[in-house]
């Protein structure tokens, strides 16, 4: 977002800015009627899509008139709703697809922490943890509609990162990589397809792992799942151990209990590949980055590290020095080997 020139226009952008909950929402609901993937043959007025969608006519064009004015869907001057750039982002087999993350982003559950955020402020305790009186994923282990909005927005991520990441990531020799709290297998599938003589192992927790058929598809038959907890164990064998986004949720006590169990697993010399955002890496980081900084705070007891910061971590826990990697994305790969 560019930066005002003027206090009128830095007044009127901080106004828009203070009330973006109400904009998350209005996109929130958009998605949940299935807006953008019902217009992808053209504009339509707001009755009969009203009654595709089940929804009100007066309050459907409502709706649409105030996301327009961001953007977000086109209104003709015969007051037909169409869909725009930003509004065909939405659909759900859009490539890539906001539609999970505007579906997780204004869920209930989400929304509820970040209500809370004063409070780790001021406290330095989690926010989510203060409201729910539990860990989040041991929230997300008694509520599988919440978690199935999780996973899936963790397989499709912002853009394709999946996809970003195994074109920075360099496999030549490896027979076996191990994906290290994996989730359903989206990134493992990635690196895959493109390593055609390679084999995984997708390490999860069994409700989590239990979706990764759909993901894997074909690959599924070059692929072993194993359900555990990377806080108690690890499984052997691999060449190259994936951590993706991981380390992050975490403060460093539990980052090093993570590293030790994999570095236990793991001969001399064995490849471990961290993917993560790097804070201060190539000029500032991203407002996103700063974004998901601020949703560990909230969520959990990690943050966004700093290339030092890895490195502390690697060298406490039989690791070497990383190599970074830059992908095309906000992430990067740090390979470190272990020592």
């Amino acid at each position: 977002m560019s930066t005002p020139t003027s206090p009128s226009a830095a007044f009127a952008e901080m106004d828009q800015l203070i009330r973006g909950f109400q904009l998350s929402r209005m996109i929130q609901v958009a998605v949940a009627l299935g807006l953008p993937d019902q217009l992808t043959d053209g504009p339509e007025f707001a009755a009969p899509l009203a009654l595709k969608v089940g929804a009100d006519p007066q309050m459907l064009l409502r709706l649409c008139r105030a996301l327009a004015a961001f953007g977000i869907f086109e209104i003709d001057a015969d007051d037909r709703i169409g869909q725009s750039v930003r509004s065909d982002t939405l659909r759900k087999n859009a490539v890539p697809t906001l539609y999970h993350a505007a579906r997780y982003w204004a869920a209930p559950h989400v929304t509820g922490g970040w209500a809370n955020l004063e409070h780790a402020v001021r406290t330095g305790d989690c926010a989510f943890e203060a409201v729910y009186h539990m860990p989040v994923f041991d929230y997300l282990k008694l509520h599988p509609d919440e978690a199935e909005l999780f996973n899936v927005l963790m397989q499709n991520g912002t853009g394709d990162r999946p996809a970003a990441v195994a074109a920075a990531c360099d496999l030549t020799g490896a027979s076996l990589v191990v994906d290290v709290g994996g989730g359903t297998g989206a990134l493992l599938a990635a690196l895959l397809e493109r390593n055609p003589g390679m084999r995984g192992l997708l390490f999860d927790q069994e409700a989590v792992v239990a979706g990764a058929g759909r993901v894997l598809g074909e690959l599924a038959k070059r692929v072993e799942v194993q359900a555990g907890s990377f806080f108690e164990s690890v499984p052997p064998g691999g060449d190259v151990y994936l951590l993706s986004q991981i380390l992050h949720d975490w403060d460093d006590e539990h980052c090093l209990s993570i590293l030790a169990n994999i570095r236990a697993a793991m001969g001399p010399q064995k490849r471990l590949l961290v993917i993560d955002q790097v804070m201060g890496e190539s000029g500032p980081p991203s407002p996103m980055t700063y974004l998901t900084d601020i949703t560990m705070m909230v969520n959990l007891h990690g943050w966004e590290r700093t290339r030092g910061e890895f490195i502390a971590l690697f060298n406490n826990s039989g690791f070497g020095e990383p190599q970074l990697h830059q992908t095309n994305s906000s992430f990067w790969v740090l390979e470190t080997r272990s020592i």
